[in-house]
Formats: C-alpha cells, sequence, structure tokens
C-alpha cells in the first residue's frame, strides 16, 4: 500500500552517516610552532565529457533514473557546473597544548608542503546579476566509501533559486582513492597522503577560489564563505572551526549537519576519542549553525555538545527526524544508481514499504521522512542572512530529553511515540505519522532485538567495523550501519486521524497554522513553506 505520506515515496539508506562514538584516532605529539599562511594552489579545468564515465562524480542527475528523483538542466536554470583538479603542498597540524572541551583548541605544525591532488566541482549562476555573493564549500563525505554530497542534496533548491554558488571539495584521501578508482582516466592524479593535510587543503580550496573566481566562478567575486558539511564531515568542521579557523579566518561563516557529541582529530580517523563532548570555542567570530536531529541525540550523543547560544553560534534540533532523510536518500540514490548502479541498495526491516515505482525498490522499507532538508534550506539562508546582512537567527528550542547513563540521552515522546520539544515543523506539530529515528538491518521483522542490550550489541558490531575498516565499506556493514541512521516512519492509523481531524479541511487548516508559526520563527522558507502546504493540501488525511 502506497503511504499515505505526501513526501516522495523512495527509499533512503544510500545517504551517509557516522554512528555513536568511540572512534579513534590519538592526536600527534605537539609542538610550538606557529602554523604558516597556506600556499595558493593551482588548478585546471577537467573537461567536461573526459575519462571513462564521460562526466564527473557527483554531477547532478540529468534524467530522472529512479522514478521520482531529481534530475535537473542546469543550463536552464541559469547555472553551470564545472570540475578542476587543485594541486598543491599542504599544511599538517598538530596538537598544541591540552585540548579541553571548551574547543579552545591549539594547533602547531607537524609537516609543511606535503603534496596532494584533488578535485573541486562547483556550480554557480552563469547570469552575474543573480549571484548573491555566498559561496557554499561542502567538505564531501567518505564514509560509506564514496564520496558524495549530502549538504548538496538538500539544499539545491535554495541554492539554484537563491543565487549562491557551491564548491564540493573532495578533501580526504580516501575519496580521492575512491574517485581514482572509479574513473582512472579521469581522476588518475588525485591523491593525498593522509588526512592531516584535510584541514588545509579545505583552506586552500576557499582561497584559491577567491583569488581565481574569474576562472573558477565565470568572474563572480564571492563575498561570503560558508564551509559546510555532513555527519563524519560535519566532525571536521567542528575541528575545523575550534583549531584552524582561528589560524587562517578562510570562511566567513560554517554549517555543521548531524555531528556527534566529539569531534574529528586532527589527523587519520573518523572521531577523537577526547574531548568528549566537544563544544564550539566561544571566541569564534565567524557565523555557525550547527543543524542535530532526533537520530544525532539519540545515536550520536550530539546531546553531550549542548551549549548556550551566543553571537556566532546558533545550535538547531529538529524532533522525529532520522540523521538521514528521505529527500537527501532520494537524491543520492540517483546518483548512486547512474554512477555505482551494482551497488546494492540496504533493506531495512522496519517502515512502510515502497510502493509504485515498478522497479527492485518496490518492497524495500523507506527512510524516515521527516523533511530535515526544509529546516536544512533555512539554515543555509539564515547564514547568508547572519554574515551579508547582520539578521541574527532565530534560537532553537532543545528536544525534549532525560540524561541516561551520564552520556545517553532518552527523547521524552507524546502519546502517538513522537518527540517533544525542539523545531516544531507541522509534520510533528500536526501529526499523521511516528516517525523513529534508528532502524534494522535484518531480514525478519519477527527476530529484532527485543530489548535496549540486543541494540546496543547491534550498535556495537557498526562500531567495530568502522574502527576496523574506516567507512561502509563491507556490504553487510553498510547495510546496518545505513538502515540505523535512516529510521523510519509508520502511518497512523484512520481511527486515530478521524479523532485528530473531522476532515481534511481541518486536517489542511491545522497543518497551515503550523507551517505559518514555522516560516514565521525563522524554520522554514518561504518557498519551502508553500510546498508543504501544496502537499498539506494533496494528502489523503483523513
Amino acid at each position: 500500500m502506497r503511504s499515505r505520506s505526501h513526501k516522495r515515496n523512495l527509499n533512503g539508506t544510500w545517504a551517509l552517516g557516522l554512528p555513536i562514538v568511540g572512534m579513534l584516532l590519538a592526536c600527534p605529539p605537539s609542538s610550538t610552532s606557529p602554523p604558516p599562511t597556506s600556499n595558493l594552489p593551482t588548478v585546471a579545468e577537467i573537461p567536461a565529457g573526459s575519462g571513462q564515465h564521460g562526466h564527473a562524480f557527483d554531477a547532478v542527475p540529468t534524467t530522472p533514473i529512479i522514478p521520482g528523483a531529481p534530475s535537473f538542466d542546469l543550463a536552464a536554470l541559469g547555472y553551470v557546473e564545472r570540475e578542476f583538479t587543485m594541486s598543491g603542498g599542504a599544511t599538517v597540524y598538530q596538537q598544541s597544548g591540552t585540548w579541553a572541551s571548551d574547543g579552545s583548541w591549539g594547533v602547531s605544525v607537524a609537516q609543511t608542503d606535503v603534496p596532494y591532488t584533488t578535485r573541486l566541482l562547483v556550480r554557480y549562476p552563469s547570469d552575474p546579476a543573480k549571484f548573491n555573493g555566498t559561496v557554499v564549500f561542502e567538505w564531501l563525505n567518505d564514509t560509506t566509501g564514496v564520496d558524495e554530497d549530502p549538504v548538496w542534496a538538500q539544499i539545491y533548491s535554495e541554492v539554484l533559486a537563491g543565487g549562491y554558488a557551491y564548491v564540493a571539495v573532495t578533501v580526504q584521501a580516501a575519496g580521492m582513492a575512491d574517485l581514482k578508482t572509479w574513473d582512472p582516466e579521469r581522476y588518475g592524479s588525485l591523491g593525498a597522503e593522509n588526512d592531516g593535510q584535510s584541514y588545509d587543503i579545505f583552506t586552500q580550496a576557499a582561497r584559491v577560489v577567491q583569488a581565481e573566481s574569474a576562472t573558477i566562478l565565470g568572474g563572480l567575486q564571492p563575498a561570503n564563505l560558508i564551509g559546510s558539511g555532513d555527519s563524519q564531515s560535519a566532525l571536521r568542521i567542528v575541528t575545523y572551526v575550534n583549531a584552524i579557523q582561528p589560524v587562517t579566518h578562510a570562511f566567513t561563516g560554517f554549517l555543521a549537519v548531524g555531528r556527534a557529541g566529539p569531534a574529528a582529530p586532527i589527523g587519520d580517523g573518523l572521531v577523537a576519542t577526547s574531548p568528549l563532548p566537544a563544544l564550539i570555542r566561544t571566541d569564534n567570530t565567524a557565523p555557525m549553525i550547527q543543524l542535530n536531529t532526533e537520530g544525532d541525540i539519540v545515536e550520536l550523543l550530539a546531546g553531550l555538545a549542548r551549549q548556550p547560544d551566543n553571537n556566532a553560534l546558533r545550535t538547531w534540533e529538529l524532533p522525529g527526524a532520522a540523521h538521514i532523510d528521505n529527500h537527501e536518500a532520494t537524491y543520492e540514490l540517483a546518483n548512486l544508481a547512474r554512477d555505482i548502479p551494482t551497488l546494492p541498495v540496504p533493506s531495512c526491516a522496519l517502515g512502510t514499504p515502497i510502493t509504485g515505482t515498478g522497479t527492485a525498490l518496490d518492497g524495500i522499507n523507506e527512510a524516515n521522512n521527516m523533511p530535515l532538508y526544509e529546516v536544512e534550506t533555512a539554515a543555509v539562508v539564515a547564514l547568508h542572512n547572519w554574515i551579508a546582512l547582520g539578521v541574527s537567527p532565530p534560537h532553537s528550542p532543545q528536544i525534549s530529553t532525560i540524561p541516561f547513563l551520564i552520556v545517553f540521552d532518552i527523547v521524552l515522546r507524546d502519546q502517538y511515540g513522537n518527540a517533544l520539544g525542539g523545531i516544531r515543523l507541522p509534520e510533528i506539530q500536526v501529526p499523521t505519522e511516528t516517525y523513529s529515528a534508528i532502524n534494522v538491518a535484518l531480514a525478519n521483522p519477527q527476530t529484532l532485538p527485543t530489548n535496549p542490550q540486543d541494540l546496543f550489541n547491534l550498535v556495537q558490531e557498526v562500531l567495530t567495523g568502522l574502527t576496523t575498516t574506516g567507512s561502509f565499506g563491507d556490504p553487510v556493514l553498510r547495510q546496518t550501519g545505513l538502515c540505523l541512521l535512516s529510521g523510519y516512519f509508520l502511518d497512523f492509523s484512520t481511527s486515530t486521524l478521524d479523532r485528530l481531524y473531522a476532515n481534511h479541511a481541518s486536517y489542511v487548516a491545522h497543518y497551515t497554522a503550523a507551517a505559518q508559526a514555522a516560516l514565521n520563527a525563522g524554520f522554514l522558507t518561504s518557498a519551502d513553506y508553500e510546498a508543504s502546504i501544496a502537499r498539506a493540501q494533496a494528502a489523503p488525511v483523513p
């Protein structure tokens, strides 16, 4: 049966993520030498049709490969997509002094001019009059074993409508190696020695885009540079803000989506074991929004990193949402179906099955469809207005939780099983579904864990694999990890809907009032407000 939901009806288990904590590595020994200014790298355009595949990995999908998935004619939308190699010598930083939870972290230089070659995937408006002056840089995520762009997957509508430029940066060594394997003709020169170089590579990407905007951005002059990352990459953004930005001042703002309680190490590894929690330093002057979901609170210990907002920090929390939402997954599913068609779709045990596509996706349970992408888009708009216009973003209520065993948070729920507190989108304020931030990858729902210890053991299995492999490269591990992070939803029964809403008009009226409240509060853009009202009007509720 097709879901009663008025979201896209596609599975969300392709997207990326990083479960819980406990992953490595220790920081190198410290020294006292001051970090130098990065050298400017060289860039060269990669011909659009070059290589075995004839297109860039992560290129926007130009045809709807999967039913219902997005596709773009960038030229018709007034945008250009180009790809460049970026080559240079990167500084490798190391910890200097004690890194405490307050985020005031010092660094010194371990190595200089360590060679690398990576790539920049760039999108910008072809008409200079459309450019709003803001460039969003995404630290691409390699957790699943491929180079993916979850931030772009969520915010592309606003980027294309609002006149932003966007630069995807393959920052880490694993991503460069993956690309080299995928298309050795196009990406054969890519490579780096280790992820100690990653922070300076990200810095150099910002600097070269500014310095050579005539080449890279078709002559557009960037005024605002937002550094962004999702999941594992969000942890790198946290470490960048705390340790590197005070040295480089390379970015004018930051967006971290789906961070965990700790941060990333200064070198190789996924998560630093210390400090826990890792707060954002209070003397940071580059405006930053960190957006966490209910899934990040319960799976990634993001609740430990809660801290008061200040003049340069906002922490937004979205109840009902999993670490991965259906919108992001739909986009990435389409790209992976094009670029790696042999990669299997993870099958999660709980939730609402996909129907009506006429493909192998039918019968696969959908990911959580709380629209995280709407709040992420609102965060981009809020950051732009904060940096460019000096308009401070709203403060978010926290998801209602109580502590458990010191490091864990238990989410408080209403009678329908939905989380209390946080940003109240109309989907949770005027509900038609129960949202779960967690799913499992067991083939038979009858064998699902029946107590917290079983679920803990399942999570430990994922952690062990991540600690060993560094990514979800193993198919079994990938399925287990992505299901944990994708969550699911279940429709309310007809009797519940009838009790909540006297008729369809009543439902639409309540939904519209809740959407208006979210719009007025600054957590929903005007475009998403209009789209959400249209979905509610078309939804078969009650």
